[in-house]
This record gives structure tokens, C-alpha cells and sequence, in this order.
């Protein structure tokens, strides 16, 4: 790096977008919080830089600055493989980091991702001995034979290919992972759907709660299930406008107040029927929250029914 850490440069939206690096660093003010983002997969182009502008929305609504390290695997092998300008495995990579870290010299260290960007970011928030984890639809392992017994055939190509061909260093078992470590872990939240993985199925079959369930094992893990979400969890947030108030509320300790939705004619239809079918008001409401309606707008409209 050309320049010195204290003298980056602020990134914004169309170096992130154009760049052809695999990690960006932002303008550093030591002292402030650290999030370190990790991009997910993408099999048709490379993949993006992820969370870049949530986290710039959280400083406009806390008016904070965060410092960030924005990372992406261009090779798409679950950050098992060659990270360029960290590392080709996981130790360089995490040894890099951690040079990183500490020439910034941040107060609390956080890293973030969702599907295998929340991989990385469990697997790294370990190894870095990071302050917290925030995993939005993690796997929980990459090992062909587990995979096999949980039917987890999703990016079982990407398994069988890591195991066909281990880096120098891997950690192909997050929950063994976890169990290894020595001091105290991060503080881990773990933010999924259950929504049942088939259309159209009666089965409660999700192994994205599976994945979360089995990490909730390492111990320190807070758990958000999310039932009418599948594995895409973060767009899910944010089509029901969640996402902003819970990053607030987890990385910054700020409660920011919740986004009104307007209640539609479709769904005061969907209420008005399940009244007549025998639906008590409190679960018709707690069904309205989990679709981004708040509490307020939810009660009135079910109050309002059920007139």
C-alpha cells in the first residue's frame, strides 16, 4: 500500500463499484469501530463488495464514522483460496487482517456477511478474535461427508473442489471451529430464514436453521429466525425495511425508530379472512411485524377488523 493507513482516502460509491481489487479499505479514524464486510458468491460475474452502503447509511442515522474493510472472493471458494492483496488461504488472509486491524487501532472489531460472505465472516470474526459477528444464512460446515448426511447439496461442487484440493490452511467445520478456540468468543449473532427451502412443501425442512443451530453450539450465539424469509435473509430485511434498525441496534447500540409501512388492501384482506377463519388477533399481528409492519400500524389494523 502506496499510502500510509492514516492517509487513505474516503471510499465511495463508484470506486467500490469499479474497482478490480478484492479489499478496500476506508478512510481510517483510529479509535472508531471496525466492520470488516464480506462479499457473497456470485457464479456470473465477480462478486461484489457487500454492505458498503448500509454501513454508510448507519453513519448518516447515528452520525458516527465506521471505519471499513470491504473484502470479496473472486474465486468464489468460501475465502479457502486466494484473497488477492491478503493471502492465498486463510492464515495469510487472517494474518493480513490483522495487520490491518492493527495499524487502524479501532475500539471494537466487527465483521459482517451474508451466505458465503457470513462463512467468512464467522470464520475470520475467530480467528481475528473479533468483538462481534453478525452472519445472515451461514453454512456451518464444507465438508462432503456432512453435506451428504444433511442433503446440503447446494454448493456441493464448491465442497467436493475444496476437498479435492485443500489450501495450506482450512476450516472446513465452523462449530469445531468455535469449540477450539481457548479465550472468550464474539459476541455472534446468527440471522436466518425458515422458511421451508422447497415451494409448495408441508415439510418444515430449512437448512439454513439447520446450519444456525448447529453453530448456536459454539455457546455465545444469539439467534434471529425470520419465518417468511428463505436463505436470501438480507433482502428480505430489506424489502420489509428491518435492515437499517437492527445493523443500528447490533453494531452501534442505537434503537432508531421503526419505518412505517402502510398497511395495503391486500393485506387488510388477508387479515379481514383469517378473522373470519378463527385467527386470534395477537398471531395475525405478530404475522404483520415479521412482514415489516410495525407494532402500531399492525394493532390498528387488526384492531380495526376486528370490529
Amino acid at each position: 500500500m502506496s499510502l500510509s493507513i492514516a492517509d487513505l482516502p474516503p471510499l465511495d460509491n463508484r470506486r467500490v463499484k469499479t474497482s478490480t481489487d478484492d479489499v478496500l479499505v476506508d478512510r481510517v479514524v483510529a479509535g472508531d469501530i471496525l466492520v470488516i464486510a464480506f462479499g457473497f458468491v456470485s457464479w456470473e460475474t465477480r462478486p461484489d463488495f457487500d454492505f458498503y452502503g448500509r454501513l454508510k447509511k448507519l453513519e448518516q442515522l447515528s452520525g458516527r464514522h465506521i471505519n471499513k474493510i470491504l473484502v470479496r472472493d473472486s474465486g468464489n471458494s468460501w475465502y479457502h483460496r486466494r484473497v488477492d492483496g491478503l493471502g492465498a488461504h486463510p492464515d495469510e488472509t487472517a494474518a493480513s487482517l490483522r495487520a490491518l486491524i492493527d495499524a487502524i487501532r479501532p475500539a471494537k472489531v466487527i465483521t459482517i456477511g451474508q451466505s458465503m460472505g457470513a462463512y467468512a465472516a464467522l470464520m475470520y470474526g475467530l480467528l481475528l478474535e473479533a468483538d462481534q459477528v453478525l452472519a445472515f444464512g451461514p453454512l456451518s460446515f464444507l465438508d462432503p461427508a456432512q453435506a451428504l448426511l444433511y442433503h446440503e447439496r447446494r454448493w456441493l461442487s464448491v465442497i467436493r473442489d475444496l476437498a479435492a484440493k485443500p489450501p495450506p490452511s482450512r476450516y472446513y467445520d465452523l462449530q469445531a471451529l468455535g469449540l477450539s478456540r481457548a479465550g472468550a468468543l464474539p459476541d455472534i449473532h446468527l440471522l436466518f430464514g425458515t422458511k421451508p427451502d422447497a415451494d409448495n412443501t408441508k415439510e418444515a425442512v430449512n437448512l439454513d436453521a439447520m446450519h444456525a443451530h448447529r453453530l448456536a453450539l459454539m455457546g455465545n450465539c444469539t439467534l434471529y429466525p425470520y419465518p417468511y424469509s428463505g436463505h436470501t435473509v438480507v433482502q428480505h430485511l430489506i424489502d420489509t425495511r428491518r435492515i437499517n434498525a437492527l445493523l443500528a441496534r447490533i453494531i452501534m447500540g442505537v434503537e432508531l425508530a421503526e419505518e412505517e409501512r402502510v398497511v395495503t388492501p391486500d393485506w387488510h384482506g388477508w387479515i379481514a379472512d383469517n378473522l373470519r377463519l378463527g385467527g386470534a388477533p395477537d398471531e395475525l399481528i405478530a404475522i404483520l411485524e415479521h412482514h415489516g409492519f410495525s407494532h402500531a400500524s399492525s394493532f390498528a389494523a387488526v384492531t380495526a377488523a376486528a370490529r
